[in-house]
């Protein structure tokens, strides 16, 4: 599967500012429904920083050198005239908050993940729908965006950002694993299906992300399970989605990857309010 084809970052467009006068915010909501698999917009930069954050569902959002993947009460700021696109899981509600660098301490200058709290997500839903007096407006927006400048552990670490290579030669192979972690073919299966050389891959991983491609895919699927085990997921059949055929193994190099074990892991994620309170 395809999720998005060839970006063409190069030819991303300016979208228009979103603000006007003296509001503070605006924050604009999508649905997966009807979506799928499909972008919700072609590549795009915006004038603000944007806090793009997940209601409910899975929310991906692409940048040219990393995809970011988003639970519930999670989301990351983007930096004003950054290309992204974003694409929703069906039945996902994802949440796009417009706000000038000047309503904030300080300008957003690199992609940063944010804790989303429940009534500060509840709050922007109800600006978003509701007429009320433009000052008691101001004000509120004034309390949510200290709020969400507010220093806030996240319990799943880095399981969110998947860095991705730049080389547009990989992008379908990239593709192919992402949207089957848990597939059986070993990397050499994987790369004669897509015509690559192994030293061509080899040196596109090592060049724009750091690392091989083993621990690459390896990390992809630490990311969908551990998504799994906090959705509930028992962890061998977590495991087994991802490509390990014993549990023993999974938890070895999930503890390896995040260090803790599953079960620690998800006790640790549901016992904050972005999980317990929030999971939808």
């Amino acid at each position: 599967m395809n999720w998005m084809g060839p970006i063409d970052w190069g030819a991303s467009e300016q979208h228009a500012s979103s603000m006007s006068a003296p509001f503070l915010m605006s924050t604009g909501v999508i649905t997966g429904e009807g979506r799928g698999e499909r972008p919700v917009s072609p590549p795009h930069t915006h004038p603000e920083p944007m806090l793009a954050w997940c209601y409910r569902g899975t929310l991906w959002v692409y940048l040219e050198d990393s995809i970011w993947r988003l639970a519930p009460g999670q989301g990351i700021w983007i930096p004003a005239h950054t290309p992204h696109t974003a694409r929703h899981e069906r039945d996902a509600v994802g949440c796009y908050t417009y706000v000038p660098d000047s309503a904030l301490d300080a300008p957003v200058v690199s992609v940063t993940r944010v804790h989303v709290q429940r009534a500060v997500q509840e709050m922007m839903l109800h600006l978003g729908g509701n007429d009320m007096d433009p000052d008691l407006r101001v004000r509120i927006q004034g309390v949510l965006i200290d709020m969400l400048q507010l220093p806030a552990p996240d319990p799943l670490g880095d399981a969110g950002e998947i860095p991705v290579p730049g080389d547009e030669r990989v992008r379908p192979l990239v593709e192919t694993v992402l949207a089957s972690p848990g597939d059986a073919r070993t990397a050499r299966e994987l790369f004669a299906q897509h015509g690559l050389h192994e030293r061509t891959v080899l040196r596109v991983f090592s060049n724009d992300i750091g690392m091989s491609f083993g621990q690459w895919r390896t990390g992809v699927r630490m990311t969908a399970a551990a998504r799994l085990i906090v959705g509930g997921t028992p962890v061998g059949a977590a495991g087994n989605k991802c490509g390990y055929d014993s549990t023993s193994a999974f938890s070895a190099a999930f503890k390896g990857r995040f260090g803790m074990t599953p079960r620690q892991y998800a006790a640790r994620a549901k016992a904050d309010d972005a999980h317990r309170a929030y999971w939808r």
